[in-house]
């Protein structure tokens, strides 16, 4: 689907005067196009490409450097999990494994991760949500959960605002997370 001619002048007449060179307005270009259409695809990047005076394959180089920029359709809601040794080591792949499990798609997906039929959920891995205290950490549509462990999944879907950690202070009580860990409670 081409970007419409509205978004195109958005990025000509509010975008561009930004920047110092049109290359330096790739990154606000990429979300913008993103926002209207879900997802990047080939046309996008040709479209921006065309906008921006770089070659299609810069374009894709610096979308798919990022793992916020989608590569393909994702469902509604976004679930990522992250994959860094805080998570890893409180159970984030179990948590990816149950997720996947419960909401009927198959784990693997790799970067792209996985979409369900009904085009609801996307569920991957992605890097550090920068929650290692809230470990294992998820981050549906940009919005931060922790403790979401693969026991509380079921819990999770049905109520994901009784995990937000937004606006929660950071902790760093390593002796009680210890002792929550050693009693099968972290």
């Amino acid at each position: 689907m081409p970007l419409s001619q509205q978004l195109k002048d958005r990025i000509v007449n509010e975008i561009f005067p930004k920047y110092p060179t049109r290359r330096a307005a790739l990154m606000s270009s990429l979300w913008l196009a993103q926002d209207e259409q879900g997802w990047l695809s080939d046309e996008t990047f040709e479209e921006i490409g065309e906008l921006l005076e770089l070659h299609p394959t810069d374009v894709e180089a610096v979308a798919s450097f990022y793992v916020m920029f989608h590569r393909r359709p994702v469902g509604k809601k976004l679930i990522e999990v992250c994959e860094n040794p805080s998570c890893v080591i409180n159970g984030a792949t179990e948590t990816m494994h149950r997720l996947c499990e419960k909401l009927g798609i198959e784990h693997g997906g790799g970067h792209g991760g996985a979409t369900t039929r009904d085009g609801e959920y996307t569920v991957r891995p992605t890097e550090c949500v920068a929650a290692c205290d809230k470990a294992p950490a998820v981050q549906v549509n940009y919005r931060y959960y922790g403790h979401v462990t693969a026991d509380k999944v079921d819990a999770f879907l049905a109520d994901m605002e009784a995990f937000n950690i937004e606006g929660l202070p950071a902790t760093n009580d390593l002796e009680t997370r210890a002792k929550d860990m050693k009693r099968g409670q972290a």
